[in-house]
């Protein structure tokens, strides 16, 4: 008899949903972790000052709000102590001639805000609205189920079904770009700008094909529900997670690093350890991997043909992550306008010509001159996360390059990101400045990640790629992680795979971990 019915490697949020579906069907479930810490990219700490807790990577929890899982054990959820709040003020855009676009829960005063930019933008976004409220019922199941499946089927021919027109404008936003949607609904540069900001958190520069469904979703979902936040920190998530698994008999060991899955007659059979142990596993073995580092290295090449090898070989990672984490002894005072403390997300050089020359740089290996910079303040709605009266604040460079080729700007000589974080750092501060003049001399903690140094926490963010692996289409849907292999199978018999290589992708959704789930349990 084998020791657990299923190992899972990594305790990704979609390692530990899926370990917590299968211990609740009676499966003897065992996660192992390499790391100290479960979580993954779902994290929370201390990481500049004690009393003060930051989400590593992710914060916006509104996906898993949203979700099957979140929905099918909120009573859980809430036993456990997880509460999401959220501001009624979303997110803005900040520009350098000293204004800002705000988008707020509320549609009619975010329609004013728009009409402020340029006349005809507030209808425009109005209408972009709509549609989105017209066919998020339809669509947005299609991020919890399978692809390719029957159910996938269904829920397409619900949409045409619904009206061949918004079904048509659907099917029509998978091959166009941020851009080319922005364009359709929106006048000023910096209304479009905004839009394709959320597309760039997934790897989508203004031009890539398919960057309009990923603008679409998150933009539009955040207006009418906000973004989302666990109190107290987004780890709160995976340690309710955790104490489910240990309560339906599960278990969870950190510090356990795997270094090979045991495959005998072409079936995962079990585990081997770097402590020397083997672990064997009578069902599955699910790997909360990705392909580099599965494919080739926990499975050996011996058990994969060519063909196989060569595509696990060739998945791509997209640009890396530069992360600037703050303590501060008070809130920020942005110029643009007088509520932007209370915005959960600000985006600054979130205009066109800026994105899009960020998004050239970083692909070239360059580092850029005006990034994108992702600004996330969660203490205005989350006080539990500072002492009384102090903030904190997390600065997210979405794209940076994983290899540092030069320094577009002439100004950084380093060609190591071990050289380069610091002046890197303090170019971002500046930028943030221009915005929220004497920063500095509010900050009381920092704590700095570059590529190099996120990878070394989660190997699965290759070359500080967050989202382990580029989200474009050709790795994207029923592609993901690539063609004939996007149901969480691999051609070795009970070695599952899931995580943010696999669909539906990067982000706090569950909805891997949960579709591999219910696959290893038959229904």
């Amino acid at each position: 008899m084998s020791d657990y019915d299923v190992i899972v490697i990594g305790s990704g949020h979609n390692g530990l949903v899926c370990a917590l579906y299968l211990a609740r069907a009676g499966w003897r479930a065992l996660v192992l972790e390499r790391s100290t810490e479960i979580g993954g990219g779902l994290q929370s700490g201390s990481y500049t000052l004690p009393g003060f807790v930051h989400d590593r990577y992710a914060t916006n929890l509104g996906q898993l709000a949203g979700s099957r899982v979140y929905a099918e054990l909120k009573a859980e959820f809430d036993r456990h102590g997880v509460q999401f709040v959220r501001s009624e003020s979303s997110y803005a855009n900040l520009y350098d001639d000293g204004t800002a676009l705000r988008v707020y829960t509320d549609q009619e005063k975010t329609r004013r805000e728009f009409e402020t930019k340029s006349r005809g933008d507030g209808e425009g976004w109005h209408r972009l609205s709509n549609f989105f409220r017209r066919t998020a019922p339809h669509f947005l199941p299609l991020f919890s189920t399978e692809m390719p499946s029957a159910s996938m089927l269904g829920h397409l021919s619900r949409a045409v079904a619904s009206g061949p027109r918004d079904a048509f404008a659907l099917a029509n936003l998978a091959r166009q770009s941020s851009r080319m949607l922005a364009e359709t609904y929106l006048r000023s540069p910096e209304a479009r700008g905004l839009l394709e900001s959320w597309g760039y958190h997934l790897d989508f520069g203004p031009n890539v094909p398919g960057g309009a469904v990923f603008a679409f979703v998150t933009a539009l979902s955040a207006h009418f529900h906000g973004l989302p936040i666990a109190r107290g920190g987004a780890g709160r998530v995976t340690a309710a997670l955790r104490a489910m698994i240990e309560e339906a008999g599960g278990t969870l060991i950190t510090g356990a690093q795997v270094d090979r899955i045991m495959v005998r007659d072409g079936r995962a059979v079990a585990v081997h350890t770097a402590a020397g142990d083997e672990i064997g596993a009578g069902r599955a073995v699910v790997a909360n991997v990705t392909p580099r580092n599965l494919f080739g290295s926990l499975v050996g090449s011996e058990h994969l043909s060519r063909h196989f090898a060569r595509r696990a070989a060739k998945y791509r990672y997209g640009p890396g992550t530069f992360i600037i984490h703050l303590a501060l002894d008070r809130l920020p005072q942005w110029t643009a306008a007088d509520d932007l403390a209370g915005f959960t997300c600000l985006h600054i050089n979130g205009n066109e010509a800026d994105i899009e020359e960020t998004y050239r740089q970083s692909l070239r290996g360059y580092i850029p001159t005006r990034p994108l910079l992702v600004v996330s303040q969660t203490t205005p709605i989350d006080p539990s996360r500072a002492p009384t009266g102090k903030h904190v604040m997390r600065v997210h460079i979405r794209t940076v390059p994983g290899r540092i080729a030069g320094d577009a700007a002439g100004e950084i000589n380093a060609r190591t990101w071990s050289d380069a974080k610091g002046p890197f750092c303090e170019r971002v501060l500046d930028l943030v400045e221009r915005h929220a003049p004497g920063l500095r001399s509010a900050i009381i903690g920092m704590a700095v990640e570059s590529p190099e140094d996120v990878e070394r926490e989660n190997p699965n963010f290759i070359d500080g790629d967050g989202v382990s692996g580029s989200c474009h289409i050709d790795q994207n849907f029923f592609s993901r992680p690539f063609f004939g292999w996007s149901r969480y199978r691999t051609p070795i018999e009970q070695l599952y795979m899931v995580g943010a290589s696999t669909w539906p992708g990067g982000g706090v959704n569950a909805g891997s971990g949960y579709l591999a789930a219910r696959a290893l349990r038959g229904q």
